[in-house]
């Protein structure tokens, strides 16, 4: 913030107190968060329909039969693209919960740090394994 800007509306300016106020806020990046937010839901809901239909259909009755569904590339890429899905919006979601409810910027930081690394590691394993799992390791 300039000296200028702190100062108001320049003198015999026709802009409001209001107008001069609006140009302060917020920098735009909440949109970005809410358009990725929603991108990857809506990206979700047609994933996880596919994977709740194969699951009733049985493919998860055991390791086998599951292993065996999972050397199908379509099969295989979908739950890569689930799972890739699914941590992407868990780390997006949860770190607007984060920034939003905790109060005390070190643990707020923390909590964004760790989420991070959670949803990397954790999303690498389970992409390695299905990827693993299904080549027939």
């Amino acid at each position: 913030m300039t000296l200028r800007s702190a100062l108001g509306p320049e003198p015999g300016s026709k802009r409001s107190s209001l107008g001069h106020a609006r140009g302060l806020g917020s920098t735009g990046h909440g949109s970005a968060h809410w358009y990725w937010e929603r991108l990857t839901a809506l990206a979700l809901v047609p994933l996880t329909i596919w994977f709740v239909v194969a699951l009733l259909s049985g493919v998860a009755a055991d390791y086998d039969s599951m292993a065996m569904w999972l050397t199908v590339p379509g099969n295989m890429v979908l739950m890569v693209l689930l799972t890739f899905f699914f941590f992407w919006h868990a780390w997006i979601a949860v770190a607007v919960v984060i920034e939003d409810y905790v109060h005390h910027d070190a643990t707020k930081i923390g909590g964004i740090i760790a989420l991070r690394f959670a949803c990397i590691l954790f999303g690498a394993f389970a992409v390695v394994s299905i990827v693993l799992i299904g080549l027939g390791g």
